[in-house]
């Protein structure tokens, strides 16, 4: 039989042990949620520069829609006889039959 001061130290004994056990899982829970915390964050902000460059490139995207349309009506512009016109009296000075020229004084 066992005496009764072996029990005390072998109580003794495991209470010290899980103390360190209780003491290890919550170490290492703390650990894991930190580790988690940290990488939660991380995360986040790759997503919020992510967002920034979503709707920067949505811009862009608009952006370079609104050429391409400008561009079709330009196209269509340009193939009418008043574009034609207008080109013919700018650029090369020309009229139309009947129409009289007048050109400012050279500075007298």
């Amino acid at each position: 039989m066992r005496t009764m001061t072996e029990r005390k130290r072998r109580k003794s004994r495991y209470k010290k042990q899980s103390r360190k056990v209780i003491a290890g899982i919550i170490l290492v829970t703390g650990l894991l949620g930190g580790m988690t915390f940290y990488r939660t964050q991380v995360l986040k902000e790759k997503d919020d520069s992510y967002a920034a460059r979503e709707a920067d490139l949505q811009n862009q995207i608009e952006s370079e829609e609104q050429k391409a349309a400008d561009l079709e009506e330009e196209e269509i512009y340009i193939q009418t006889d008043q574009y034609i016109e207008e080109i013919g009296r700018t650029k090369l000075g020309l009229v139309k039959p009947g129409e009289i020229l007048l050109k400012p004084d050279s500075g007298e």
